[in-house]
């Protein structure tokens, strides 16, 4: 069930209710996705049509922004190494750097800002057609049956998106290495399998899974609650995305800090 969110009496008194309206949207989302995945009232069609629709507005703009990422990454190791005579220790700092944080990140920049935005612009406009007051009419579930598809979609493609783009952008830092810097592969190639874990590319993956969740219940919650026609739409996706960018730093900024705690680290330098 949605509900209207009431009218603000202040900037701190609307953060409040926002947030609180957003957490209680976000424990409902995922109680009905459960029971939909529980009792088989999933609906297939739409998670399919709806992973294909993120992943296509996702997939090519995640790799473009992941082989610049790479390269930035292989010129700033490259010249800092360089200088203090460490060429041999790039691919430790990209298993790192790659591997552990950029490649989580560059996901949930894109699960917030393309593919969230997709998500509360499509919801935002079938509030104020008044297809989503339709459906409630009618009886059906509108978390189960636009917001948990939604959800699994988001996890799906974020998951593949997270593999591509640190495939992508260790083969970058790779052929910078290689082939502009003229250093040798088996050095690059014995450091990051050296210093690079699983566990690094797992925390990667479970960091996507999160955001990706975070990003769109923020962007189906916007879209749900969008008022005032399509300049009301526009600003529901404004806030969806800074939101989730807001969410996305945070929770990165709390697994990290678990992961070093929790994962001791390999070697010294």
């Amino acid at each position: 069930m949605t509900f209207e969110l009431p009218a603000a009496k202040g900037p701190l008194r609307d953060v409040a209710l926002q947030g609180g309206y957003l957490i209680g949207f976000s424990v409902q989302a995922l109680a009905a996705l459960a029971r939909a995945v529980v009792h088989g009232r999933l609906s297939v069609r739409e998670t399919v049509t709806q992973t294909l629709f993120v992943g296509r507005v996702s997939t090519g703009p995640s790799l473009l922004l992941m082989i610049p990422v790479g390269v930035f990454v292989a010129v700033s190791v490259g010249e800092l190494a360089g200088r203090i005579g460490a060429g041999g220790y790039s691919g430790a700092v990209v298993a790192f750097v790659i591997v552990g944080q950029a490649s989580a990140l560059v996901c949930a920049l894109m699960m917030a800002g393309v593919a969230g935005s997709a998500i509360c612009t499509d919801l935002g406009a079938r509030k104020i057609r008044e297809e989503v007051d339709a459906l409630e009419v009618m009886g059906v579930d509108v978390l189960e049956r636009l917001v948990a598809p939604r959800l699994v979609a988001a996890v799906v493609v974020s998951l593949a998106l997270c593999a591509m783009v640190t495939f992508g952008g260790v083969m970058a830092c790779y052929a910078y290495h290689v082939y502009v810097q003229h250093l040798p592969a088996g050095a690059f190639l014995a450091t990051f399998s050296q210093y690079g874990r699983t566990s690094d590319f797992v925390t990667a993956l479970v960091k996507a899974t999160i955001f990706a969740l975070a990003s769109t219940l923020v962007a189906t919650f916007k879209g749900l609650h969008a008022h005032g026609g399509p300049r009301g739409v526009a600003d529901a996706v404004n806030e969806a995305v800074v939101i989730a960018f807001a969410l996305v730093f945070v929770a990165n900024t709390v697994l990290s800090a678990l992961y070093t705690v929790i994962v001791p680290a390999v070697g010294t330098y």
